[in-house]
């Protein structure tokens, strides 16, 4: 069952309008196979909010042993992955890396479940088994995700294990075969008939979730979408200043880096591979600057001292 379409979006940036171009395509394909499915529900490009954290999930289905992510990326040549899990994709006949899809997956899958936690708990039947043992967490459900490369576009993986990157095309049946195999593992748990495992979600309990998702969806405004693309110079937010500083990488001397999200952002060598973390000083000792992301932009920021300083921009 499809509970949100993509949203209808428009941009003047040849990059924005491909990645919309792909998530409609997986949008398209995933309505053909669940618009009739009475316990598979889908929405398409999902904007949530949770505290200080925003995330954008391109498609999230639930079913009935969990939920599965699916980031859509637009590829119209190559793109490849090797051993370390770090991703390149060729434009105008150059490689260029680009951010891992599925750590980006994985980051929603872990914001989605803190935020099904704290906002959905009261989705859940009373019964019995709630009342003796507790509601059940929604840790106790699977994540899964996966990465929808577009149709016309060609995966290298470099002799690696890579199960959750594919074709658009082929995501549904993918989506079909994850559902499955939850439904084996948790008949497998209900061996110990007092186990802790969720027994699953119950239809009127996935349609309550996906409901409660799409009241608490934040649309990204059509305008905001087209003023960042018809931009000719970068962005720059509370007129911020832009840091002389100079980043390079300490173990090949390459300016050629990229800022990255694992448990914080750091640099990532394109050249070498190398990460490099990113330490901010400021004026006093006891200062904590921190680091936040706007866009492509990557900002110092000190409440303290006020300071809002523009120290890198990822191409994009």
């Amino acid at each position: 069952m499809i509970i949100k379409h993509v949203d209808n979006k428009e941009s003047n940036d040849k990059f924005i309008k491909a990645g919309l171009k792909a998530e409609k395509q997986m949008g398209h394909y995933l309505e053909r196979a669940f618009a009739k499915a009475e316990d598979i529900f889908v929405l398409n490009d999902i904007r949530l909010k949770n505290n200080n954290e925003t995330a954008q999930i391109d498609h999230l289905i639930i079913h009935t042993y969990g939920f599965i992510i699916i980031e859509s990326k637009s590829v119209s040549t190559k793109v490849s992955v090797n051993k370390y899990g770090e991703w390149k994709r060729l434009y105008n006949n150059k490689e260029t890396g680009m951010p891992s899809p599925i750590q980006q997956a994985k980051r929603q899958a872990s914001f989605l479940e803190d935020f099904l936690q704290e906002k959905a708990m009261n989705v859940f039947r009373d019964s019995i088994i709630n009342k003796t043992v507790g509601k059940p967490k929604f840790s106790n459900f699977k994540f899964d995700i996966l990465v929808a490369i577009s149709d016309t576009g060609i995966i290298e993986r470099d002799n690696i294990e890579l199960d959750e990157v594919l074709k658009a095309d082929a995501i549904a049946d993918k989506v079909l075969k994850i559902i499955s195999n939850r439904e084996k593992d948790l008949l497998k748990s209900l061996i110990n008939p007092f186990t802790t495992t969720s027994n699953g979600l119950h239809v009127e309990t996935e349609r309550k979730i996906a409901n409660l998702l799409l009241s608490l969806h934040h649309p990204v405004s059509k305008k905001i979408v087209e003023v960042a693309t018809v931009q000719e110079k970068p962005i720059t937010y509370n007129n911020a200043k832009k840091s002389s500083i100079e980043h390079i990488c300490p173990k090949c001397n390459s300016k050629t880096l990229q800022v990255v999200f694992g448990r914080n952002y750091y640099f990532k060598c394109l050249d070498c591979g190398q990460n490099i973390p990113i330490k901010h000083t400021c004026n006093t000792p006891d200062c904590k600057p921190r680091t936040k992301k706007r866009k492509l932009q990557f900002f110092k920021i000190c409440e303290k001292c006020g300071i809002d300083e523009l120290f890198w921009e990822n191409k994009p």
